[in-house]
């Protein structure tokens, strides 16, 4: 399985990621090649050597194309001016954390009409690029339209993109799709991203920092503290690693390659830039080790069990099961049993005493073989869902919908959970035979 590790060592956004992953050796005509076959018009790559800090590394940059047609995305503008914005406008368009209205230089892609969710959709799902590139696009995209519908209060399918729907936008997200598929990424793991405190300027204004979408992309990823009044992550950024990644440090590897994308604007307080780490898996010395936390309770109501679960959960468990129980003298109780890394025992096991009724709980280290997970965004007639995939030597052995995502579109097209479920697992196997006839 082919890995990248995605250190954002400075933030992430579109351009940055793209440099990057051309530093490793996709390559930057071939993409421009692919590209040009699509109805996005208007544009020309431009890349150079440059240092940030102490580093080497790459800059790409998306700019008009002075010579060639008018910039355009696809199908006929959306012109309609809808509440959805991403609001990290100067970033975006600066490609690295440049904000362009802070320090007055010209953005090349100002004057970019507003494109809606369906004309990207459209352009994406009708593209001749490999499946996987298009799936990877497509699920990047509807992240960010969930998200952008969340923060303004809207329905996902009357969204209009205005940066993010730009030229410039679309060609570092669909780049950065046939890049990761040019070095043949099967998975990507994510470092803490940096996110910064206090306001940036937007076309509307002053905004706070994360701006709302980048915001709303990361809930359940971990973070770090960044640069006050500087937006490390783009809306972008932080929609390709929601999407096609998980988080964590370092997977184990065999390092092949590194590669470094650079932002445009040259900090002094940390590099901007993000390495981009390439290898292959390999095996691990030994199955994974897990921390197993159990304790049996017989006087804990039932009502405060899932409060139990739940905060056991938020303290770093990576599951829980609750067992009934015949206790001494008879009694009915339950038995709790927590999984979690060993370097979580102590928090878990102190979150187990606080929110249950137990005087102690016994733990010990154990080992476990588990199979390679990532998840797979398939589109279904009731909208995105996610598939967790589970695979042993790359042989996958099993496919299963998130239920927080069938729950979701079963609700909002008023069908039946098991309805929704059963097409998710047609379409993802649909999409894999028609893979596989490719």
């Amino acid at each position: 399985m082919r890995v990248l590790y995605v250190d954002p060592v400075g933030g992430l956004a579109g351009d940055m990621f793209l440099a990057g992953l051309v530093e490793l050796g996709a390559s930057l005509d071939a993409i421009d090649a692919t590209l040009r076959t699509l109805p996005i018009t208007g544009w020309r790559f431009e890349t150079r050597s440059v240092m940030r800090g102490p580093f080497a590394a790459r800059h790409l940059a998306v700019l008009p194309d002075p010579g060639g047609a008018p910039p355009n995305v696809g199908l006929p503008d959306d012109r309609q001016h809808t509440h959805t914005h991403d609001h990290g406008h100067g970033h975006e368009h600066g490609h690295g954390h440049d904000h362009h209205r802070d320090t007055g230089a010209h953005d090349p892609w100002a004057d970019q009409p507003d494109r809606s969710w369906s004309t990207i959709r459209s352009l994406i799902g009708d593209a001749d690029i490999p499946t996987r590139a298009r799936a990877r696009a497509l699920a990047a995209f509807g992240l960010l339209a969930e998200a952008e519908a969340r923060v303004h209060g809207c329905e996902v399918d009357t969204v209009t993109f205005h940066e993010v729907g730009a030229v410039d936008s679309v060609v570092d997200l669909l780049g950065v799709c046939l890049a990761l598929e040019h070095l043949g990424v099967d998975k990507l793991v994510c470092g803490a991203l940096p996110v910064a405190s206090g306001t940036t300027g937007s076309q509307h204004g002053p905004i706070p920092l994360p701006a709302p979408a980048t915001l709303a992309l990361l809930e359940g990823w971990p973070v770090r503290p960044g640069l006050p009044g500087f937006e490390q992550v783009t809306p972008t950024g932080a929609a390709l690693v929601a999407a096609l990644a998980e988080p964590g440090d370092y997977p184990a590897m065999r390092i092949a390659r590194v590669g470094v994308g650079a932002g445009t604007r040259d900090t002094r307080d940390i590099p901007n830039v993000v390495r981009l780490v390439l290898g292959d898996r390999t095996e691990p010395s030994s199955p994974t080790r897990v921390a197993v936390i159990r304790a049996q309770m017989d006087d804990l109501s039932g009502e405060h069990l899932p409060a139990l679960i739940d905060a056991l959960l938020h303290a770093g468990a990576l599951d829980v099961i609750a067992v009934p129980a015949l206790m001494k003298k008879g009694r009915q109780g339950v038995l709790v049993e927590v999984l979690c890394t060993p370097p979580l025992a102590r928090e878990v096991g102190t979150t187990l005493l606080r929110h249950g009724s137990s005087f102690g709980y016994r733990h010990q280290t154990m080992e476990r073989v588990v199979l390679d997970r990532w998840h797979e965004r398939v589109d279904t007639m009731f909208g995105p869902v996610r598939v967790k995939v589970g695979a042993l030597n790359g042989e996958i052995l099993h496919a299963a919908p998130e239920h927080e995502d069938v729950r979701l579109r079963a609700a909002e097209a008023g069908a039946p959970i098991p309805t929704v479920h059963s097409e998710t697992v047609a379409a993802w196997h649909g999409r894999r035979n028609r893979a596989g006839e490719e």
